[in-house]
């Protein structure tokens, strides 16, 4: 397949990358981050394929989407860590 000389930037590669943030920043958790991940690779998949302009974009999409779901996951970490030690204070 010929790529053209001035290749667009890959559409699903920005959708990835808002979703992820939406996902980051608390908007959207977990969903926005799932959703950057997915369409993050599909989008690396596609840029290969098709010589499109956006691969950085969609490997960031790809890094801040699991960023978002770490910050979740020690989120709620902290919160059942602090549930615990208020029923075992009260409880005293």
């Amino acid at each position: 397949m010929e790529h053209p000389a001035n290749p667009r930037t890959n559409r699903v590669a920005v959708w990835a990358l808002a979703a992820s943030l939406l996902g980051l920043a608390l908007l959207v958790p977990i969903v926005g981050s799932v959703i950057g991940i997915v369409w993050g690779r599909r989008a690396v998949t596609s840029i290969e394929a098709t010589g499109e302009r956006g691969g950085g974009v969609a490997q960031a999409a790809v890094v801040f989407g699991w960023f978002g779901i770490v910050e979740v996951s020690i989120g709620l970490v902290f919160l059942a860590i602090i549930l615990v030690s208020a029923v075992t204070s009260s409880s005293s």
